[in-house]
């Protein structure tokens, strides 16, 4: 894939707003922005379906919830999904590169986290090939984000399989919420250029908007010299709401495309004297429709089908190639006073094609892989302030067959103002195509003779690994202007994957002969995991609020007897101790707002990662009722510093950086 130009794009997009922009598009005036932050009262009570896959308050949820609102987006002056994920509490995140992260939440953090299940208006977007997400592919415009709905905890009871440690669920605003023209343009010493263009218009009963945007990032650091590791998407999509009676429907649609660099680690040959792949053109293309119908009864009840379909062809390390389907239905409604009930079922296919090099290979390389399911869930109303939650996930999946997932859940409302809930669910991690067919070639080590080559097999009989888990929550509002919550947590693990080493052999084939010193994934791990989660919000005055969370974190592995992978007594979950964030955003008048953050995280010792103070600062001054200029700035304690490493991959150190944008509104 050619590399995408900025230039002609940016032009593009300025030629879109000035059309959009001309006096016979002008069709309503806008009033200065409100910089005031969401009340406590509002945050408590944001209406969430990521919990239970019902419209419910955030603090009725008998789970770890947080919601991070579209105003928590504008005002952390961050530009992508998973810097924002930074913003919660138990929620890992750390940089590899340019265009690479490690996300997840309770720990086993890694670049393709498989125990995180990600949605996107409740669209998964994992890949059945890592069972993980490419995080530089989900170039989202992050002003038509209305929350992220993150559930730290298992959610596999409503969601299936995956979603083993927590779910986050992006929720798009409908089109009737982006009516009218917006322009952004940025650049910045890392955040280098963004440039967005969209447009909301209305039809009849309907509603639609349309948008481009072009980002360009820049080279991360190395501790002596810059990576060539820069990095750009262009995102293209439409959305297109309407509704007649009692029935509605969302039709949208996106493509991207983008391309950059990584440092890979893989051997190129058996060949001792080959220099490895190192800096490897990364380029994707993808395209995703979604299509969703509501009916809502007179009763309250409301029935919901949503079908989607997408592409993804990627050329990295491995060409990767992916055709995903996807359908479900639901209905929620009331049997009799006490009992409110979710349920449903769906099917998802995915075929995924691989192709092959010296490093990595798949076999077989093409594979279609599918899961059924059905769930119910019942919240029975035991009295006014005690409502019980039962509920369960039936799963067939290709390769790990079938798998029931429940949960149950207590909440108790001991005060208007007070929340106590109580919780035990299991869930599954279902094999990915990694842990079933692949072939890795790592290193290759010269010898007096033969060439020896290190790698990792794939084990068709992978087992799915399985989490038991309690936690515990209490929630209080004190008054309107400080809300506390707390969450304790324990899990066991078992099937957790070692790799577990084999007889060598010697292979002649790719030439020249040379010794196959391997390990095979196999399930011979389990742990133990413990933890607290602590977050606050305090607003002394409308203008002002402060945000802070605490975490900690710990994992206590138990390898079987028969396990030979030394590395398993170790591993820690890739998950700092601890970790802490502040917040803290004042708007100074009606035009003037500031807002300053710093992080904290502990050392990733089974990494060798040292731990990190990060702050960023960001200003926004709005200039006119249409027009307003944010300056913003991270990492500003160092110059740069270190968040994760890797064996498949040169980590590189992530810098200080500084960014200006130019924001256009008109309504």
């Amino acid at each position: 894939m050619k590399n995408l130009s900025a230039k002609p794009v940016v032009l593009a997009l300025v030629a879109v707003a000035l059309v959009i922009a001309s006096p016979t598009s002008v069709r309503a005036q806008t009033s200065s922005r409100d910089l005031g932050r969401a009340s406590i009262e509002d945050l408590m009570k944001i209406e969430i379906t990521s919990a239970s896959r019902k419209e419910q308050p955030a603090d009725e949820a008998p789970a770890a919830v947080f919601v991070i609102t579209q105003d928590d987006i504008r005002r952390s002056g961050m530009s992508t999904l998973p810097e924002l994920f930074r913003l919660v509490p138990g929620v890992q995140v750390a940089q590899l590169t340019s265009s690479n992260w490690a996300v997840s939440i309770r720990g086993f953090n890694d670049q393709y986290s498989n125990k995180l299940l990600v949605l996107i208006d409740g669209r998964s977007i994992y890949t059945r090939v890592f069972s993980g997400v490419f995080w530089d592919e989900e170039g989202l415009v992050l002003d038509d984000i209305d929350r992220i709905e993150v559930i730290r905890g298992p959610g596999a009871a409503v969601w299936g399989a995956n979603a083993v440690n927590g779910v986050i669920n992006i929720v798009t605003k409908s089109a009737k919420e982006s009516q009218g023209a917006l322009m952004r343009l940025s650049g910045g010493s890392f955040d280098r250029a963004k440039a967005t263009a969209r447009y909301g218009g209305a039809f009849g009963g309907g509603a639609y908007r349309v948008y481009s945007q072009w980002t360009g990032r820049g080279d991360t650091k190395l501790a002596a010299s810059t990576p060539d590791d820069n990095w750009s998407v262009l995102t293209t999509g439409v959305r297109v709401d309407w509704a007649r009676g009692a029935d509605e429907w969302t039709v949208d649609g996106s493509a991207r495309s983008g391309n950059g660099h990584t440092i890979w680690k893989f051997p190129d040959s058996p060949l001792p004297n080959v220099a490895p792949r190192t800096d490897v053109e990364s380029s994707f293309l993808t395209g995703n429709v979604r299509g969703r119908w509501t009916h809502r009864g007179n009763n309250g009840s409301s029935l919901q089908v949503q079908a989607s379909a997408g592409i993804l062809h990627r050329t990295d390390f491995v060409v990767l190639a992916e055709n995903r389907f996807n359908v479900e239905a639901q209905y929620h409604g009331n049997l009799g006073p006490r009992h409110d009930v979710v349920a449903g079922g769906g099917y998802r296919d995915i075929g995924s094609t691989t192709g092959t090099n010296f490093s990595v290979s798949f076999d077989p390389p093409v594979v279609d892989s599918s899961v059924a399911n059905v769930f119910v869930q019942d919240e029975v109303k035991l009295t006014g302030r005690i409502h019980l939650t039962l509920g369960s996930k039936l799963e067939h999946e290709t390769f790990s067959g079938w798998g029931l997932q429940p949960t149950a859940r207590l909440m108790w409302a001991p005060g208007k103002r007070q929340h106590v809930w109580v919780a035990a669910s299991r869930a599954l991690r279902t094999p990915a195509l990694f842990n079933l067919t692949v072939r890795v070639n790592a290193i290759v080590i010269p010898g007096a003779g033969l060439p020896t080559v290190v790698g990792v097999l794939g084990n068709p009989g992978f087992q799915a690994e399985e989490l038991r888990d309690a936690e515990a929550g209490y929630r209080l509002a004190i008054g309107s202007a400080a809300f506390v919550d707390v969450t304790a947590f324990r899990g066991h693990y078992k099937n957790l994957s070692t790799s577990e080493p084999l007889v060598p052999v010697i292979e002649n084939t790719p030439a020249p002969p040379h010794v196959f010193v391997s390990s095979r994934f196999e399930n011979e791990l389990e742990a133990d995991t413990a933890g607290v989660e602590i977050s606050a919000h305090v607003s002394p005055v409308p203008s002002w609020r402060t945000d802070a969370s605490y975490s900690t974190f710990h994992l206590t592995p138990h390898p079987s007897a028969g396990s030979r992978d030394l590395s398993a007594a170790a591993f820690d979950g890739n998950a700092p101790a601890h970790q802490w964030q502040v917040h803290s955003g004042l708007g100074l008048g009606p035009r003037t707002e500031v807002d300053a953050t710093l992080f904290h995280v502990g050392t990733l010792t089974n990494l060798a990662v040292p731990a990190y103070t990060r702050a960023d600062g960001r200003v926004e001054v709005i200039l006119t009722r249409r027009l307003s200029v944010i300056a913003a700035g991270a990492n500003l304690f160092r110059s740069t510093h270190a968040e994760y490493t890797s064996n498949v991959l040169v980590a590189t150190r992530v810098p200080r950086s500084v960014n200006v944008q130019l924001i256009w509104s008109l309504k």
